[in-house]
């Protein structure tokens, strides 16, 4: 059974951590790092140290899904976890704005991102005039949804440990987008969740260059089947509550949106929510069984031999697109294939 009663002034430092990990420097997993192939996730996490993967290029397209996410909790949520001064994650009352007024900061948020290169570019100009429509679309599916009378909370920091669930020897640790519940109202009954939902947005895709020489772009409709991946991250939200909370798993672009849950997935009810929660756990399960093979080397060494084992799978869709020209170099030469 799993528990989400036990609160923590840190969840990365509830247990003590394996040897691996202390020579390696790591303290946990995310849902996010489970979406990424092995090969990516060492050079990521284990070459890499973390003030160095905070300067990793960003996108477009992220920003532009960060803009919309912003939108939405600035209107809608009723706390908002956030980094405090001594740069831990605390749940912050949000001053809830106005539908126009959170859409004009986030636009002028998104106009100081910097691309990184002329598709992108082409992209940013493109998705300033989508980010709109993409935070309509949301608002329309939360209408939907039905949770106007509901209490949000956005960001929360969530966490499954060997403790309280789960199979693996390091903390599993994400950030809710949204629940819904009932609040306590200063009273001693605790904030009741009743819907977990994870938004996902999507982008027009990048065209051919026309004769005039502007850029296409491909317009993308709502999925008929969700994202593998993004299943996985539901189930650990899913998880963290004991199964006892729905999820829904909501995907928006410029022209529609969809509602995926219980109802119309397999992969959203109890049990399909189990089924992924242990795909995740695997993943994680065969990292650190393959660390552990060589803890007591040092960091080096350790690298080299699961370099050694695991094949960088390099031309995976996403998973290293966004290290730039020398870390994607020095990482194909610690694998030997330049």
């Amino acid at each position: 059974m799993l528990k989400n009663d036990l609160v923590l002034a840190d969840p990365l430092q509830e247990t003590a951590l394996p040897l691996f990990a202390t020579k390696l420097n790591i303290n946990h997993f995310s849902p996010t790092q489970g979406s990424i192939c092995d090969g990516a996730w060492i050079y990521k996490y284990l070459v890499l140290t973390q003030e160095q993967r905070r300067l990793l290029p960003s996108s477009a397209s992220m920003q532009a899904g960060v803009a919309v996410n912003n939108i939405i909790q600035k209107n809608l949520a009723d706390t908002i976890w956030k980094f405090g001064p001594n740069k831990k994650l605390t749940p912050t009352i949000n001053h809830k704005l106005k539908k126009e007024f959170a859409i004009r900061e986030e636009i002028s948020a998104y106009k100081d991102y910097t691309p990184t290169d002329e598709k992108d570019l082409s992209k940013k100009e493109k998705y300033l005039n989508e980010i709109v429509d993409v935070a309509t679309n949301g608002f329309l599916a939360l209408k939907e949804i039905g949770v106007a009378n509901l209490f949000t909370i956005c960001e929360e920091q969530v966490s499954i440990t060997a403790a309280t669930g789960s199979p693996c020897l390091l903390p599993i640790v994400g950030r809710t987008d949204f629940v819904f519940g009932k609040n306590s109202d200063g009273s001693s009954t605790p904030f009741s969740p009743s819907l977990i939902l994870e938004l996902k947005t999507q982008w027009s895709k990048l065209g051919k260059i026309k004769k005039d020489g502007d850029r296409s772009f491909l317009s993308v409709k709502s999925p008929t089947t969700p994202n593998f991946n993004h299943l996985m991250q539901c189930a650990f939200y899913a998880a963290h509550y004991n199964y006892a909370v729905p999820v829904k798993l909501l995907y928006c672009n410029a022209t529609d949106f969809k509602i995926f849950d219980s109802s119309n997935c397999d992969a959203l009810t109890v049990e399909g929510l189990k089924r992924n929660f242990e795909n995740l756990c695997k993943i994680f399960r065969r990292r650190e069984k393959l660390l552990s093979m060589f803890e007591e080397l040092n960091k080096p060494e350790i690298i080299e031999n699961v370099v050694e084992m695991v094949d960088p799978n390099f031309d995976h869709p996403f998973a290293w697109h966004n290290l730039g020209e020398e870390y994607t170099r020095h990482a194909k030469e610690l694998w030997k294939v330049i």
